[in-house]
């Protein structure tokens, strides 16, 4: 880096050691810099996009840009760097004008010719929200917004898209539903059955099947299984085959899912056995099929 004298040097080499340094700081720690050759120094750090400012509390803070980052800002003049920085500061969460102007303490028109400014120079991006669609938020060019400004894969041009949700939601339905009877219906699954479907394996259905032209995660499906089991749809439950599971463990992958049977379509008695059996009429305590000797209550009841 080229300095033009050595308060300038210092100047950055103390800014550099901190997470931000103020003048008085700086003329704490060297009393023999004059207020001239500071006022010079700093004004030329900034112009040079050495450094950058802040405002907190109604102070100025200064703080080093490293030489492989201090290009970009670098052609920018002083009230305008600040606006950038400020807005550089909000990374992808973006920051409304309003909340620009009380952190920088500057004029709204100074404000607007900046914006104007670091438009023109494809340096910061005026988004929307879809928390605040009448907020014009501002970020850099560079950087994607977050699920929390965008409203990630169910918001289209800040609009919910019922309809896809709505198609997906049943996508994942069918899916587990699948999963969770036998196809023949001769009985249900024992306790030992490992199979029931995670958010992961959804996720896969739904990608392979392409039922989506959207790029997805497992966040986003399990959103989706969420509202499922909100709905009395489905139900969630940890897929424990591991004796030596450990709790503190990170358990997410262990959720999986299955479908809660229709009670108004099906009686509650199918969920066992009997309800199923072919030959349940025929069964009595004492006779040839009984309950004692069932086949299928020794294969569901073997956990």
């Amino acid at each position: 880096m080229d300095f033009s004298n050595d308060t300038e040097k210092l100047f950055y080499e103390t800014c550099l050691k901190g997470d931000g340094l103020t003048t008085q700081e700086f003329n704490t720690q060297y009393p023999d810099a004059t207020a001239k050759d500071m006022a010079l120094s700093v004004n030329a750090l900034l112009t040079k996009g050495f450094i950058e400012v802040f405002q907190v509390r109604g102070e100025l803070i200064y703080k080093a840009i490293k030489k492989e980052e201090s290009g970009k800002s670098g052609s920018l003049m002083g009230e305008e760097q600040l606006v950038y920085n400020t807005i550089r500061a909000s990374a992808n969460e973006g920051i409304w004008t309003k909340h620009l102007k009380s952190k920088t303490n500057l004029h709204e028109a100074v404000i607007k010719r900046c914006l104007r400014t670091l438009e023109h120079k494809a340096m910061v991006k005026a988004i929307k929200s879809v928390k605040y669609p009448t907020r014009k938020l501002y970020m850099l060019m560079e950087l994607t917004p977050s699920v929390e400004v965008t409203g990630g894969p169910w918001f289209t041009d800040q609009e919910l898209d019922v309809d896809f949700v709505e198609q997906l939601t049943n996508a994942c339905y069918k899916f587990v539903l699948t999963k969770s009877f036998p196809r023949d219906n001769s009985c249900i699954f024992t306790t030992e059955h490992t199979a029931y479907p995670s958010a992961q394996m959804v996720l896969k259905y739904i990608m392979d099947k392409r039922i989506s032209q959207v790029d997805l995660s497992v966040d986003d499906i399990t959103m989706l299984l969420d509202v499922l089991v909100y709905d009395g749809k489905i139900e969630r439950f940890l897929n424990v085959v591991d004796d030596n599971w450990d709790d503190e463990e990170d358990t997410d992958t262990d959720w999986v899912y299955k479908a809660v049977r229709d009670k108004k379509a099906e009686s509650a008695w199918q969920d066992c056995p009997c309800g199923v059996c072919p030959v349940a009429e025929f069964c009595t305590e004492s006779g040839p099929i009984n309950p004692a000797g069932c086949n299928y209550y020794a294969k569901w009841l073997d956990f």
